[in-house]
């Protein structure tokens, strides 16, 4: 059987985060046709090096685990790095605001300046893992395909460029800064085939790569339908009323932004029962209004998860940086209204394209929308006949696992 390895910096079903629940459900649905390897590191939190992994290899529902011990940290060396290729960066930035940075990407084979300062950057980051770029060096040709998971570090950056004939990048972008590093055209170039989860997540970085950019193709990731904890026990235990919107993920200031105050003013202008409840960790500066009108639960395991979701009367993400948000096509599997933040191209396309949601514009236009998806009969109606539908022709396992399989038998 051939060997596959994914590639990404923490890896387990003890891992929370989007990208790692996204390399978890594909390279155990591969398990059928390959030997699924996974190169990871020891971390498993974050900033906490007490809740690291053992280095070495285990065994996790049929896929073999290596991981690999970061190097020790040192910041001063990274920031140092870091600075010297900011005028690089801003450049960079700039010209992609002023809309040439893809065709002059389109013209240049590479990007020279500030690339050596970038790498060392890289290079010094923390969980930077030297010896997974020496493993893959030494063992690549063992592999029918590496497939390099999220551009943000090191190990995907560094790695993708070892063996770009036989590499697969699930780049997962956001338009947000560290795209635009120079050093990420070597990647986005040389590559043997990019494996994008939407059509706006391939336009954005073909405005920033050009047509330099190696070829690509919309693969995506369906979900994961957990069964839902008994619902009686799951309201009681979290104090849940009858309706109530739904925010799903880290409840930090950068994660809700001003959801709860423009809730608060939602409630004042239309009233109702409706409550707001905000499931996942709770960063501490977060602070509950007095008012009995928001629910934080905390953290809550996948089952409650999923019966929370699905009596959920609407779901909001306020996110402006998703290359696919697995929380919107669970919503529309489980035909329940969402609300998107309409600065985000790839929800607005999903919106668009599926006729299951509604995206805002401004905070004026998310309580008017907010509304109508809690109080419009019809519209909840014809949400709740497309939502599936959407998922199941572009985003379901049947259709994604032979399009990632006929990409890796294409090396």
């Amino acid at each position: 059987m051939k060997k596959i390895a994914f590639i990404i910096i923490r890896y387990g079903k003890e891992v929370n985060g989007g990208a790692e629940a996204h390399c978890r459900m594909l390279a155990e649905r591969l398990t059928p046709y390959y030997d699924v390897e996974v190169l990871t590191t020891t971390t498993r939190i974050f900033n906490d090096p007490s809740r690291d992994f053992a280095e070495g290899t285990s065994i996790e529902n049929g896929v073999l685990i290596r991981r690999f011990k970061p190097q020790p940290v040192d910041f001063q060396r990274h920031d140092e790095y870091y600075r010297r290729g900011k005028t690089a960066r801003r450049i960079r930035v700039r010209l992609a605001r002023l809309g040439i940075l893809g065709f002059l990407g389109s013209h240049l084979s590479e990007w020279r300046f500030g690339i050596e300062a970038e790498r060392r950057s890289f290079e010094s980051q923390p969980n930077h893992t030297p010896r997974m770029l020496e493993f893959i060096r030494d063992h690549h040709d063992e592999y029918q395909a590496l497939l390099f998971m999220n551009f943000y570090f090191s190990q995907t950056v560094l790695g993708a460029t070892i063996a770009p004939e036989k590499s697969i990048l699930i780049p997962l972008a956001h338009p947000e800064n560290p795209l635009y590093y120079g050093i990420n055209v070597g990647m986005f170039t040389r590559v043997r085939h990019i494996a994008f989860n939407t059509p706006a997540e391939e336009r954005l970085c073909r405005r920033i790569f050009g047509r330099a950019m190696a070829p690509g193709s919309i693969v995506g990731c369906g979900i994961e339908q957990v069964e839902p904890a008994d619902w009686d026990s799951v309201r009681m235990r979290y104090a849940l009323p009858e309706r109530y919107v739904l925010f799903l993920g880290r409840v930090t200031r950068q994660k809700i932004n001003r959801i709860i105050p423009e809730f608060l003013r939602y409630k004042r202008r239309y009233g109702g029962d409706v409550k707001l409840v905000l499931v996942g960790g709770v960063d501490p500066c977060i602070k509950n209004p007095d008012s009995g009108e928001v629910i934080l639960t905390g953290f809550v395991d996948d089952a409650e998860k999923s019966a929370i979701v699905r009596h959920a009367s609407v779901i909001i993400n306020p996110s402006k940086l998703e290359s696919l948000s697995l929380l919107m096509l669970e919503a529309m599997q489980n035909r329940i209204p969402v609300l998107v933040n309409g600065q985000s191209e790839v929800m607005k396309d999903h919106c668009k394209l599926s006729g299951a949601a509604l995206w805002y514009n401004n905070w004026r236009d998310f309580r008017r929308k907010l509304h109508r998806l809690l109080e419009d009969e019809e519209l909840r109606r014809q949400i709740a006949e497309c939502g599936p539908a959407y998922v199941e022709k572009y985003y379901s396992w049947e259709v994604i696992i032979p399009r990632l399989r006929a990409l890796i038998e294409s090396l």
